[in-house]
């Protein structure tokens, strides 16, 4: 199935598509960073940029950080099919930077410019810093490169939706034992190498994010460190001595790199200075290549990753009673190395245009995840070698602390069948008599024949915040909302369901748990989206053994208020009240 990600909504116009000229300021509203992202509309897809673009008509969205994965200055969205585009520019300058180039702070060469950004000056204003170099193309033609941090960064990690958002939560720097780097003499295959040392917190980095961070951390100068915490740092000082109101920042970085290659393609423009020559410029929309020219850039020689605090793991085993699972082999070192070409990365830097040179990752240096040290587990695992099902092998109990117990139980008691769709039913029954008669809440229930959809969807509103309820009846209640809280549209949700239905055919004929499958696999699509998916909640069975009571109305009825219970105070209390 095809999937769309990071939709944007536009108003009515001429033209089809809406040309992307400027990334602005970083902002803090509604409990998220958000980014204006600054659209010119556009005609057709050529590079023509005087007789297509309708420069009078333009449009500031702001857009979650994430967004920053896909759409880079230049790209073009298509209104008809809903997707960011990125077009050929032949505009290549190259520069090889053998000393420290700053960020500067003077004012943009390109505001007056009427191709550029009306009222350009009150947009890019003095905060704004960026990178000014001299470049010159294959005809030897020199022009300045004007090149923005954003550009910068997409082109190094800012093609990952989750590197992007810990990048502005200052969790990039966090996910490692920065105190224990340890660097050493190599022995055996490793003899007469330099080997670095980390550790990473496996709770916070997947493997791949923490195979793309470490290699800043052994730099020189710690220039990488102080490169990587910059991204943050700046933002969050802005943010914190605001003194009122919302804040706006631009991005900037620390950037003190010196002896590498820089290649970019853009769109030229030009000034006049104060005598009336003509200045060439070229607005760089993507970095097209960038290396290290120093043939010893780093403290070490390579770089072995060692995970903590994995999900399968605890310090205080005796405080817990272990669980029989069965995982998945784990092989003893699992070579991975930053020596990356475009057909071995999920997702290439934002923008970029595939062409059929070598898509090169600066930083060259062999790194290896390795075999976890002996830790106090807390399950007693036995392996199977079956990789397909590594992701979800043990997701049918999708939060094992909050089951566990009630797992334990239902393997001792003989339980009560009934319907999932049935016992749905009499979870929002008693959610609406006992924890939602008060009338600010709201409560609707579509019909099946409403969405056009097998599942059963609920909404709950409170005071005009709008949380969602699903059942598959597979015995999980689905959870989600829109990041605003606003309420979703009735076609919004019949889409959905038929994305979950396309979904549930995908894991047909596995053990897969359909709930845990999406909000594994598919939950940065619906963010992009703006929806939030959340937790899922296991309905809690009806047991014989339930004290004095016998009836088996009863007995489902004190299940169903147990789960009823618990998605009023875990998801809907800690929600929309």
């Amino acid at each position: 199935m095809a999937k769309r990600k990071h939709i944007i909504e536009f108003p009515a116009a001429r033209g089809g598509y809406w040309y992307l000229f400027w990334l602005g300021k970083v902002r803090y509203n509604n409990k998220q960073r958000k980014i204006d992202f600054y659209f010119y509309n556009k005609m057709t897809l050529d590079e023509n940029f005087i007789n297509n673009i309708d420069y009078n008509n333009w449009v500031v969205k702001s857009l979650p950080i994430s967004y920053l994965s896909e759409y880079g200055i230049g790209s073009v969205y298509d209104i008809m099919n809903e997707k960011p585009l990125t077009l050929p520019y032949d505009n290549s300058y190259q520069i090889n930077i053998e000393d420290v180039f700053r960020m500067t702070k003077n004012e943009f060469p390109l505001n007056g410019n009427k191709f550029f950004i009306q009222n350009s000056e009150q947009i890019v204003d003095s905060s704004f810093k960026y990178l000014k170099v001299i470049g010159k193309n294959r005809f030897n033609d020199r022009r300045c490169l004007l090149i923005s941090p954003y550009t910068i960064l997409q082109y190094l990690f800012f093609y990952n939706d989750r590197l992007i958002t810990k990048a502005f939560s200052a969790d990039l720097l966090s996910g490692f034992r920065l105190n224990e780097m340890k660097t050493y003499n190599g022995d055996g295959i490793d003899l007469g190498k330099k080997i670095g040392e980390i550790y990473y917190d496996a709770s916070k980095l997947t493997k791949q994010e923490a195979i793309i961070l470490a290699p800043y951390l052994f730099l020189k100068n710690e220039k990488g460190i102080k490169f990587l915490r910059s991204i943050y740092s700046h933002v969050h000082e802005a943010f914190f001595n605001a003194s009122k109101g919302e804040e706006a920042v631009y991005l900037n970085i620390f950037w003190e790199f010196k002896n590498y290659s820089l290649s970019v393609c853009g769109k030229a423009l030009h000034t006049f200075d104060p005598n009336g020559k003509k200045v060439d410029y070229l607005l760089a929309y993507r970095i097209t290549h960038f290396t290290l020219l120093d043939q010893h850039p780093y403290t070490v020689d390579k770089i072995k990753l060692f995970p903590f605090n994995a999900r399968d793991s605890t310090k205080d085993r005796e405080n817990h009673d272990p669980i029989d699972v069965i995982r998945p082999m784990i092989p003893s070192t699992e070579g991975l190395s930053l020596n990356l070409t475009r057909d071995t990365v999920n997702n290439g830097p934002a923008g970029e245009f595939i062409n059929n040179e070598e898509f090169r990752n600066p930083f060259n240096i062999p790194v290896t995840i390795e075999k976890r040290n002996k830790q106090n587990e807390a399950y007693n695992v036995k392996h199977n070698s079956d990789d397909n099902e590594k992701d979800d092998v043990t997701r049918e109990i999708e939060n094992l602390a909050e089951f566990a117990n009630s797992v334990r139980e239902n393997i001792k008691n003989l339980i009560i069948t009934i319907g999932n769709f049935e016992y749905f039913k009499k979870v929002i029954i008693i959610l609406k008599e006992k924890y939602l008669s008060d009338s600010n809440f709201g409560v609707k229930e579509f019909q099946q024949n409403e969405l056009m959809t097998p599942f059963q969807f609920v909404e709950i509103n409170y005071l005009n915040r709008f949380m969602y309820f699903v059942e598959f009846g597979n015995g999980i209640i689905g959870v989600f909302n829109k990041e605003t809280y606003a309420k979703i549209p009735t076609e919004d949700l019949s889409l959905f369901s038929s994305e979950f239905k396309d979904y549930e055919n995908e894991i047909k004929n596995t053990s897969k748990v359909l709930w845990s499958y999406i909000r594994n696999h598919y939950s940065r699509d619906y963010i992009a989206k703006g929806i939030v998916i959340q937790l899922g909640a296991k309905h809690d069975r009806p047991r014989k053994n339930e004290g004095s009571i016998t009836s088996k109305e009863e007995l489902i009825t004190k299940a169903a208020s147990r789960t009823a219970e618990k998605l009023y105070e875990t998801r809907i209390i800690n929600n929309i009240l």
